[in-house]
């Protein structure tokens, strides 16, 4: 389900086999997505008496989205509740899931800094620990210091870090534009004020962890740790979220993700905003474009007595000229700097549709390869430069779109890595992964107290200072005004613990 940007890591068998799709529910139908939906929002659609599905055909497809929903849902009725949500609620507040898949090691993106931490992390990681300081190659990587009080603590592994801190060997040839952002941009000061608005959480799990990727990613996206048939966010839909609109919720994917599985309420699956056109799979030279080709030869006239053929080679001709004209009109450009990537794609979408008035609620991504079992540092930096600066991107493209303040982003993976790397200079599956939130109104700064390296769990792996589900509790009550305990079934007592002594995830109002 996920796309990697071309890294792949050594991963195991149950990485390779397991995934946050769901697998066990076809969609009950597909939706045509009109570009005048994209351009205008759902009123153009609902409101337009001429523009049924046949017309919307003919005139442009911006996509296809595949609908998860209890009921079949008329084409009409779908348009009427996206225009109706997107006016009766234009501030509604919006969230955004991106999952790193694999689950990513917490340790070598958030570094310890102070001794005796240090130096435990640094002899249990002989070859793979990050240096304190500048980077001196693309083996030996160096970290800076979190800004704030937090910075004798943690810092972040400098593939993180924008350009101008640090994350100059990870160009790679012209992949990251000059002038980027990274994670350094969006956690400012530290102090959780303005301009703070990336919230750290270096060691987030459960207890008692589990390294299996099967269970874990199955906890995460249910929000439980027993088992559950609907995702965490998708039982908040099915009670507060509408019942004729697919759009509120949707996957950036061919398939739907777990976390938003729902009961009744509808959701979707939508791959991209490509439009209609003819393709030939990993085939992508310009000479081999099935499109130009078949254009091309629909342009050859037929013969006046051959009805068939002309009507054939019209409605081919019809097909790639709205294709050429959707390409056009959906790929809104922007100015934010993101980094020339897979998960910039889907980021920039993801900004489209939430800024766009159809309703959109939540969206889900998946990406990356981080189960680094070898080589971990050639694998997981490439992708941790195009994670911060793709990150900083998409924030100053909601910023642009005017939604900002309306977003709020959670990145997390199943769960983080041994302390002790293994011979294949890699990491095993261990407790205690990365899990960031962010946004203008969230609470930046290290938001738990930082693991003590020295006194490992049981297991021989980090303790884990924050439960996934505390953080779950925090976005239900202060993002969303609801209350946890209806959408957290084994919700344990406490709270977010940060390492200012305070438990909130949003800045005060």
């Amino acid at each position: 389900m996920a796309t990697t940007d071309g890294y792949e890591a050594l991963k195991c068998a149950d990485c390779a086999r397991s995934d946050s799709a769901v697998t066990d529910l076809r969609p009950s139908q597909q939706l045509a997505i009109p570009v005048e939906a994209i351009e205008s929002g759902a009123g153009e659609v609902a409101g337009s008496r001429r523009l049924t599905r046949r017309r919307a055909l003919q005139s442009g497809i911006a996509g296809m989205a595949a609908i998860y929903a209890s009921t079949q849902l008329d084409w009409n009725v779908i348009w009427r509740a996206a225009e109706a949500e997107a006016a009766e609620n234009p501030g509604a507040r919006k969230l955004v899931l991106i999952y790193l898949q694999g689950g990513a090691d917490s340790l070598n993106m958030f570094v310890p800094q102070l001794d005796p931490h240090y130096n435990v992390y640094t002899g249990q990681r002989p070859t793979i620990a990050r240096l304190r300081g500048p980077s001196v190659n693309l083996q030996q990587v160096g970290s800076t210091p979190f800004s704030g009080g937090a910075g004798a603590q943690i810092g972040f592994a400098n593939p993180l870090l924008s350009g101008v801190n640090g994350n100059q060997l990870y160009g790679m040839n012209g992949m990251i534009p000059a002038g980027a952002g990274g994670l350094d941009t969006l956690f400012g000061d530290g102090s959780g004020g303005v301009g703070s608005d990336l919230a750290v959480f270096p060691a987030a799990d459960y207890n008692p962890a589990n390294r299996s990727h099967f269970d874990s990613r199955d906890y995460w996206f249910q929000g439980a740790l027993k088992k559950q048939t609907t995702g965490w966010i998708g039982r908040w839909l099915d009670a507060e979220g509408s019942q004729e609109n697919p759009l509120q919720a949707i996957s950036l994917d061919s398939s739907l993700s777990k976390q938003i599985r729902t009961s009744r309420a509808p959701v979707c699956a939508l791959d991209g905003l490509q439009g209609i056109q003819f393709d030939v799979r990993n085939v992508t030279t310009a000479a081999n474009n099935a499109n130009l080709q078949i254009e091309k030869l629909a342009a050859v006239a037929a013969a006046k007595s051959n009805v068939a053929l002309a009507r054939s080679r019209q409605s081919f001709g019809l097909t790639t000229s709205v294709s050429r004209k959707v390409k056009t009109l959906v790929a809104q450009p922007s100015t934010a700097l993101y980094p020339n990537s897979f998960l910039s794609n889907r980021l920039r979408l993801a900004a489209q549709l939430l800024a766009a008035p159809l309703g959109t609620r939540v969206v889900t991504v998946d990406w990356g390869s981080f189960d680094n079992h070898g080589d971990q540092v050639s694998s997981m930096d490439p992708q941790l430069a195009v994670l911060g600066s793709a990150l900083a991107a998409f924030q100053a493209d909601l910023a642009a779109r005017g939604v900002a303040d309306q977003v709020l982003t959670v990145v997390f993976s199943e769960f983080g890595r041994r302390v002790g790397q293994n011979d294949s200079d890699g990491t095993d599956h261990g407790a205690g992964g990365p899990m960031m939130l962010m946004g203008p109104r969230v609470k930046g700064g290290l938001a738990s107290q930082p693991s003590d390296l020295a006194a490992p769990d049981d297991n021989g792996d980090l303790v884990v200072s924050t439960d996934f589900r505390h953080v779950y509790k925090a976005i239900f009550q202060e993002w969303f005004a609801a209350d946890p305990s209806r959408y957290l079934p084994d919700l344990p007592a406490g709270a977010i613990n940060r390492f200012d002594g305070t438990s909130t995830i949003l800045k005060a109002a």
